[in-house]
C-alpha cells in the first residue's frame, strides 16, 4: 500500500492563505455592518477615525458640542440620538443587542481581520451573495460564535437592502 505524497510546502501556504482570506471575510462582515451603522448615525461625517459602534453615545455628545463657545447644540444632539435609537430599534427586531453586538463585532474584526483590498465582484461574486457568505460563515466560525456571527450578517443584509448599496460598500 502506498501513501500519497505529502503536498508541496507552497500548497500548504496557499491553503492557509485561502483560509486566512476567507476568515477575513468574517471580519469584513462585522466591519461593514459597523461602518453602515456609523454612517447612518453620523451622516456627512467622512472621517470616522476613533468612532466605534460601542462609543456612539459618547461620540454623539462630542459631535454636538459647538466649537465656538463649547455649548451643546441641542437640535443636533436630538437628531443624532434619534437616528441612533431608530436604527438600533430596527436592528433589535433582528436580534441585535446594543450591549452585546458592538463588542462582538470588534472581537470578530480583531480575530479575523478585514479584507486588504476591495473585492472584485465580477471575479468573485461571493461577496455579493448573502447565501454564499452565510455558508462561508458557517464553515469558518466556531459553533459558540456562529449564532451571533450570522445575526451580524443578517443585519448587514437588511441594511444593504434598505440603502440599496452592495453588502460590501467601499
Amino acid at each position: 500500500m502506498t501513501w500519497p505524497h505529502p503536498p508541496p510546502p507552497h500548497a500548504e501556504i496557499q491553503s492557509f492563505a485561502g483560509a486566512e482570506k476567507d476568515g477575513r471575510i468574517v471580519g469584513e462582515i462585522a466591519f461593514q455592518l459597523d461602518r453602515r451603522i456609523l454612517a447612518y448615525v453620523f451622516p456627512g461625517v467622512t472621517r470616522l477615525y476613533g468612532f466605534t459602534v460601542s462609543n456612539i453615545p459618547e461620540k454623539i455628545k462630542q459631535t454636538s458640542i459647538k466649537s465656538l463657545d463649547g455649548s451643546v447644540d441641542e437640535k443636533k444632539l436630538r437628531e443624532l440620538t434619534h437616528r441612533y435609537l431608530t436604527l438600533t430599534a430596527r436592528l433589535e427586531k433582528l436580534g441585535y443587542s446594543r450591549e452585546v453586538h458592538p463588542v462582538f463585532s470588534e472581537f470578530l474584526i480583531n480575530t479575523y481581520g478585514i479584507l486588504k483590498q476591495r473585492p472584485d465582484l465580477r471575479a468573485n461574486p461571493l461577496h455579493s451573495s448573502p447565501a454564499a457568505l452565510r455558508k462561508l460563515v458557517i464553515d469558518i466560525v466556531p459553533p459558540k460564535f456562529l449564532g451571533d456571527s450570522l445575526l451580524l450578517l443578517n443585519c448587514l443584509c437588511e441594511l444593504s437592502k434598505e440603502d440599496s448599496k452592495p453588502l460590501f460598500a467601499w
